[in-house]
């Protein structure tokens, strides 16, 4: 079976983000917020990509009115994701952490080199998929798309999480010991989603 190159541009993406994440954890740079702030990059980046892929190539979209309508519900879906993931995990839970409100700020900040450079992986990713043409016969059910279903069910781990670890050990766990508490389902919940839906 040969793979079409949007899967394979799939797949080294996917490859390169756990790379860097893990990166991330060895090097004393993560936090909740960094992963699920990274998976609402990694949605609006595909999203305006669509939108671009709307303006240029709409040709190869199917039912182009339901599309838009997505593409625009989708925008505002994902400001009030951004607001509440900015308020909620870049400030309210870590705040008596000082580590962790830093590597917060570096992150919102564009001052984290592993979240950068995992930034220009997606954008790679998604300039290779405009000008290869795999979006192709698009359908309009885009709206809940396995970004939108991973980042909702991170949002939901993030506040579990927060809410049943004791208040102590979350405000005083270095960053390395919560990393391994709390990134690995993040990261393994983004790769189930993002394989499962390359084989379909």
């Amino acid at each position: 079976m040969i793979l079409k190159a949007s899967v394979v541009t799939n797949y080294v993406s996917l490859a390169l983000m756990s790379t860097f994440t893990l990166m991330a954890v060895a090097n004393n740079q993560i936090s909740v917020f960094y992963i699920v702030y990274l998976f609402w990059f990694d949605e609006i980046l595909r999203t305006v990509s669509k939108f671009v892929f709307y303006i240029f190539k709409k040709q190869f979209i199917k039912n182009q009115l339901v599309f838009i309508s997505n593409i625009k519900s989708k925008f505002f879906l994902l400001f009030v994701y951004f607001v509440f993931i900015v308020i909620f995990f870049g400030f309210i839970i870590d705040w008596k952490n000082q580590d962790l409100i830093l590597i917060n700020f570096e992150v919102l900040l564009f001052q984290s080199s592993m979240f950068n450079f995992t930034l220009i992986t997606f954008i790679v990713r998604e300039l290779f998929l405009f000008f290869k043409n795999e979006y192709e016969t698009v359908s309009g059910s885009i709206l809940l798309s396995k970004g939108i279903i991973v980042l909702h069910i991170s949002i939901i781990i993030g506040m579990l999480i927060w809410g049943f670890l004791p208040k102590n050990f979350y405000e005083n766990a270095n960053s390395n010991m919560l990393s391994a508490i709390v990134i690995v389902p993040f990261l393994l919940l983004k790769l189930f989603f993002e394989i499962k839906t390359s084989k379909n």
